[in-house]
């Protein structure tokens, strides 16, 4: 498995080499910008890893930045610090060769127990954190909701129901923020997190696996209990009440309380025989989308090209080639624009398969005039209720994989927690809980829960956050949650499995790939977590290296620069589980 990143850029490629970076048009990547985007071509197999990649992006990073920055950041830049204990000579080494002498190097690694600083560079520098970033904003939902926080999505109605099952009034689901609604839930009552998840499947095609669980499942079991608590007709409406928290959209996703199967289409291509036309298929299955697919089967070993787009509503367009031997189903992804909407045909067709008619269209916009004030919502008999794995399941599933919008759920999952309905508000609360932890204003401006491009923070704040959280009663769900490298999610095969070292280290990665001096570069990439060190202790480190320029300002360049960093920060962490001593 080769960690996957999602590449963005405002406009198109020749655009984004002619920006700066402080604008913000950000290649980043799956432990960065938004994964799911409308256009992607290219592959990497997972079988023929030699293929090149090449994925093309459209995105709105820099205006999600501005606003962003406006509202919840956290900090400013830290002043440079006193005298460092310095790096090993094999990191010192690690660093010092071509191309990664050319960027800008943090470092801090520190006894979790003593709290002594073995080895560091630049530790009160500020840098691009990618996905790191998510750390904070998990470890912040551990402390604010608890680790066996679920999520509880209620069925009510207004109006009577009759005798014979008529309801005169609307049937209502109400959004809890549960990012899974039961659609990855397996038999165990656990999350099924894959090493390479569908919500990156654009990022770089041909390395997707989807879980083997029903994405409808918890809308299924909703229906079930609707069926079974006595209603059999709907005269009314049924509507989606997303009203949780005010309207919010990160990097052109929406983040809204209802989510079903990440809120994407999953189209699955198999090839056939060269010239052929690939057969495709998509779930989950519904009226709310039909899918008009024109993929031809290329000769074995060409590069795939597959995109997925809409030229109106409801209406899904494939495009592209597939080689003769890509590993079949080939995943590819659509956003959906509306979630409310798809929510509730979704609904109102698993209602039907459990014989509850209802006479409104399942087509159409989410009818949310009808809705009645929230009060009175609160207020109305239920029907049926949803409830969700706890959230130590959702930890793993944003850490492991680096889920953005389960990430991104978060800020307004803490607002709400607190009385609050804002995204800002949210990243407040996580402002107060690094307050509370002891890290220093000054050393972190966090903009996201996701580590998009404004998001930074100092070695020294990154490892305090470690420390903070190895004191909470809590600690083991956040240690868990985190990629253990050479075993699992983005860091699986970082180093090989029969490494000393693999098993030993449970980090968070981060990366951004975007433009310095007009021209593309590794805008960072940073691994941040645990080493149980050889010689017995634990230590909490962080490394960052920002602005290494891409060979050739080339995007395959750039993508390859990223991937061989990944593997270069899995060296470091890897020697410093031999020698954590300088």
């Amino acid at each position: 498995m080769i960690t996957k990143f999602t590449y963005a850029l405002q406009h198109s490629i020749r655009r984004a080499r002619k920006v700066a970076p402080h604008q913000g048009e950000e290649l980043t990547g799956r432990d960065g910008a938004p994964s799911q985007l409308p256009h992607a071509a290219g592959h990497v197999s997972r079988r023929l890893r030699t293929r090149a990649v090449t994925v093309i992006a459209a995105s709105t990073v820099a205006a999600v930045t501005l606003t962003a920055c406006s509202a919840g950041s956290i900090g400013y830049s830290a002043p440079p610090s006193s005298s460092t204990p310095g790096v090993s000579a094999e990191l010192r080494k690690l660093m010092n060769t071509a191309p990664w002498s050319s960027g800008e190097w943090g470092v801090q690694v520190t006894d979790l127990k003593s709290g002594t600083v073995v080895q560091s560079e630049n530790p009160s520098s500020q840098f691009m954190t990618g996905s790191t970033a998510k750390t904070f904003a998990v470890g912040a939902v551990l402390d604010v909701l608890g680790s066996d926080h679920r999520f509880h999505t209620p069925i009510v109605h207004s109006g009577s129901v009759s005798g014979d099952g008529r309801l005169s009034g609307d049937l209502i689901m109400v959004g809890s923020g549960d990012l899974t609604l039961g659609g990855r839930t397996n038999a165990a009552g656990d999350l099924d997190i894959p090493d390479f998840d569908h919500y990156d499947a654009n990022a770089v095609p041909g390395m997707a696996t989807l879980t083997p669980e029903d994405p409808l499942a918890g809308i299924d079991d909703l229906a079930r209990q609707v069926a079974a608590s006595g209603i059999r007709r709907i005269d009314g409406d049924v509507i989606i009440d997303n009203r949780l928290w005010d309207p919010v959209s990160i990097g052109g996703t929406p983040i809204t309380p209802t989510v079903v199967n990440d809120n994407l289409i999953d189209v699955l291509i198999t090839p056939n025989a060269p010239r052929e036309q690939a057969t495709v298929d998509w779930r989950p299955r519904t009226a709310a989308f039909t899918v008009d697919a024109q993929v031809t089967t290329t000769a074995a070993g060409t590069a795939p090209a597959v995109r997925t787009d809409s030229t109106s509503p409801g209406h899904i367009r494939v495009r592209g080639s597939m080689p003769a031997d890509a590993t079949a189903p080939f995943v590819a992804t659509y956003q959906v624009p509306d979630p409310a909407a798809f929510a509730r045909t979704v609904l109102v067709e698993a209602l039907t398969r459990h014989g509850v008619s209802v006479a409104a269209t399942p087509l159409g916009s989410n009818p949310s005039d009808k809705l009645p004030s929230m009060r009175t919502v609160k207020s109305l008999p239920a029907s049926a209720a949803y409830t969700s794995p706890p959230f130590k399941e959702y930890a793993k599933l944003i850490n492991k994989v680096s889920h953005n919008l389960g990430a991104n759920l978060l800020p307004p999952l803490m607002a709400v927690q607190q009385g609050k309905r804002t995204y800002a508000e949210g990243m407040k609360t996580e402002r107060d809980f690094l307050t509370r932890a002891g890290i220093e204003r000054n050393s972190v401006t966090l903009v996201n829960a996701q580590g998009l491009p404004g998001d930074k923070a100092t070695p020294v704040a990154q490892t305090e956050l470690l420390r903070h959280l190895a004191r909470q009663d809590y600690f083991d769900v956040f240690y868990d949650s985190m990629p253990g490298m050479g075993v699992d999610g983005s860091l699986a095969d970082v180093i090989e499995p029969t490494d000393p070292a693999a098993g030993h280290i449970h980090a968070k990665t981060g990366t951004l790939i975007g433009a310095l001096d007009g021209k593309l570069a590794l805008s960072t990439k940073a691994l941040a977590g645990y080493i149980d060190a050889e010689n017995g202790h634990r230590y909490a480190f962080a490394i960052y290296v920002n602005n290494i320029p891409a060979p050739g300002n080339n995007v395959n360049n750039a993508i390859d620069l990223a991937l061989k960093a990944n593997k270069q920060l899995g060296s470091m962490a890897a020697g410093i589980y031999r020698k954590p001593l300088t």
